[in-house]
């Protein structure tokens, strides 16, 4: 069998190469199951065929015209959302949980899409109705969907921020980020290249250029849309230049594009592919075609969606096609993938591989310093709260009481998730802020 699936990879890609308990203090009421009152359940069909390497669960067979990624900024967010897909039925968009649950029907012109700027706040959902229709219809999905601890509708706004990589010609990286116009310069830290690449002098996307002085440490870039993947000593991984690309995070490939096409790269800056695949996220809205898409999928847990000719497939961490791409459609979330098929959107697990535990991941990476929590966050937790402090800043803490160290210091208003609490002390929960973990009074947070 070994044999058998290692002939039929080869063949896969020979073919793509020449087709070239919540805290005391902030608890709720248990949600209901879905946002808007759904209808009932699906009736479960006999399962189609399951595509080789891959194991039915069981789930009813999802009757959605398409199911699509979350458009996200993978600059600003490492890893794409997994809780999440929108789906369309006769032409509308609507929201659903990766376990098939709907969250919003489908009413939306265009797939919904993810703030830059903050997780589970949603775009478009109401798009195509007049601004009188929108404020009330605004405040009552907000409350349903908070309620449910499935994010928020996103107010419009002016735009989220940017982070890239740039060659000065000095031999040597910088990061260049900002937000809408000018950006700032740094030098990128071992933290941060573990970060994008890896590891600390590991391969990340650059494009080469100068920057203009706009005053008081602000620059605006000058230069072309390509890249070139190069280390912190500026060295080039291979010889090629593209017209778009990804960082790898923790993941052993990477996307980048070329001749139109998506290839995907090792660590060491080998292409494990031919560029041959299509985007499957981040439609382009400037387009009337709803097939083109801006950017190709990462890896996540070992696997990726990729698409060749509008079929779907599932590539794994070798460059292999583990699901040749001869399928409608397909969406990965790190555990499971809906596939459709004759009969509708069916769902298989890979054997022996499980969607990571964010919990679990949250307590390893916690550094000794920092008390871990006993309670992982339920949904209704795990949605964004506000600091007010009436002008102060909240204190940052390493556990969960004001007898632990002050470690930061966090400004008013600013928007917080909850990521455990502590059964022990009632009243507080660990978040986020500045890239370090912390706890603070759940007194000082505000849905």
């Amino acid at each position: 069998m070994k044999l058998l699936l290692c002939v039929l990879s080869a063949l896969l890609l020979a073919g793509c190469a020449a087709g070239a308990a919540s805290g005391d203090a902030i608890s709720a009421p248990a949600p209901a199951a879905t946002v808007e009152t759904a209808e009932a359940a699906p009736t479960p069909i006999p399962a189609a065929a399951a595509p080789q390497g891959l194991e039915p669960t069981g789930a009813a067979v999802l009757d959605y015209d398409d199911i699509r990624l979350i458009d996200y900024e993978r600059a600003m967010q490492p890893y794409p959302e997994t809780d999440y897909y929108t789906m369309c039925k006769d032409g509308l968009w609507g929201l659903m949980r990766s376990d098939g649950t709907e969250v919003l029907s489908c009413r939306a012109p265009e797939p919904l899409f993810e703030c830059d700027i903050d997780e589970h706040h949603w775009h478009g959902y109401l798009d195509g109705l007049a601004w009188a229709e929108i404020d009330p219809l605004e405040r009552e999905y907000n409350a349903r969907l908070k309620a449910s601890g499935d994010g928020t509708l996103c107010d419009a706004h002016d735009g989220g921020g940017y982070l890239g990589f740039v060659d000065l010609q000095d031999n040597a990286l910088h990061i260049y980020c900002g937000s809408l116009g000018p950006g700032e310069l740094r030098t990128p830290t071992d933290a941060d290249m573990l970060l994008f690449s890896g590891s600390a002098n590991g391969f990340v996307p650059v494009r080469d250029g100068a920057l203009e002085a706009e005053g008081d440490g602000w620059f605006n870039y000058i230069g072309g849309e390509q890249y070139v993947y190069r280390n912190r000593d500026s060295k080039a991984a291979n010889g090629f230049i593209y017209s778009a690309a990804d960082f790898f995070f923790d993941a052993p490939l990477a996307p980048a594009q070329r001749d139109g096409k998506w290839v995907y790269l090792d660590t060491a800056g080998n292409e494990v592919t031919a560029p041959c695949y299509d985007g499957v996220y981040r439609p382009n809205r400037y387009t009337d075609e709803p097939r083109v898409f801006a950017r190709a999928a990462p890896l996540l847990n070992g696997c990726t969606v990729v698409s060749r000719d509008w079929k779907f497939g599932l590539l794994d961490s070798t460059g292999a096609e583990l699901v040749p791409c001869v399928y409608d459609g397909l969406v990965w979330d790190g555990g499971t993938a809906w596939i459709r098929q004759a009969d509708g959107w069916h769902e298989y697990s890979i054997p022996g591989v499980t969607k990571p535990d964010p919990w679990r991941l949250l307590l390893d990476s916690l550094g000794a310093d920092i008390t871990a929590p006993d309670t992982p966050p339920a949904r209704t937790d795990a949605i964004f709260f506000t600091t007010r402090t009436n002008g102060e800043r909240l204190n940052l803490r390493a556990g969960p009481g004001t007898g632990y160290d002050i470690i930061g210091k966090i400004p008013d208003y600013l928007r917080l998730r909850i990521y455990g609490m502590m059964s022990s002390a009632p009243g507080w929960a660990l978040v986020q802020y500045d890239q370090q973990y912390g706890w603070v009074s759940t007194e000082y947070l505000q849905r």
